[in-house]
């Protein structure tokens, strides 16, 4: 069964992928804020590649232990986002990036737990969107599809380049051990199709 989760990073889930990422020169942290002329100040909390910025949803931003946890995230974080920053398609207006994941067993089967960041790759303010979620895995057959809406990020609206971290639980535990043995943060894809902005 499959079950979305506004994120609730805990450092567990984010320290479990260390083992499975492959080393790669770290980004020069920068601190900034996005501003523009019809929302408060927003302070980034990571600018990628010194365009793309991370910030807090409206559950975060409030959640003491969240905060903390994304902190302490950062290096992981900014060593990911270069893994996988090749995906980003700037033809389209919002762009998903796998920042980590683990795989979790416990008494309700093996889960694939994923921390995406979804980013607002347009020009424009997005203030509402729907899309389908689409995730594949290169080297094995499996897929699966779920919605995503606005809604589900914590965000009543996304700036230009500014993006969120949501977290995805997917049960696997019908899956064949092996399709996940070796899986990479780079074997992870997801594409957004029937977006509606």
């Amino acid at each position: 069964m499959k079950k979305k989760l506004l994120i609730v990073i805990t450092i567990i889930f984010l320290s479990g992928c260390y083992k499975t990422i492959n080393k790669t020169e770290k980004n020069v942290e920068v601190e900034g804020i996005s501003k523009d002329s019809s929302t408060a100040i927003k302070k980034a909390l990571i600018i990628f590649d010194n365009t793309y910025r991370l910030v807090y949803n409206n559950s975060q931003e409030k959640n003491e232990v969240d905060k903390k946890a994304m902190d302490e995230a950062k290096p992981l974080l900014i060593e990911n986002f270069e893994i996988v920053k090749y995906k980003i398609d700037k033809s389209k207006k919002i762009n998903i990036l796998p920042l980590s994941y683990s795989l979790i067993t416990n008494q309700s089967g093996k889960h694939l737990s994923l921390n995406l960041f979804i980013i607002n790759t347009s020009n424009d303010k997005i203030v509402n969107f729907r899309a389908n979620e689409n995730f594949s895995f290169s080297n094995n057959p499996y897929s699966f599809s779920d919605t995503l809406e606005m809604k589900d990020i914590g965000m009543e609206n996304l700036s230009p380049n500014e993006g969120v971290i949501y977290s995805y639980e997917q049960n696997i535990t019908d899956q064949p051990e092996e399709y996940f043995n070796n899986l990479k943060l780079k074997d992870i894809n997801i594409n957004l199709s029937e977006l509606e902005i």
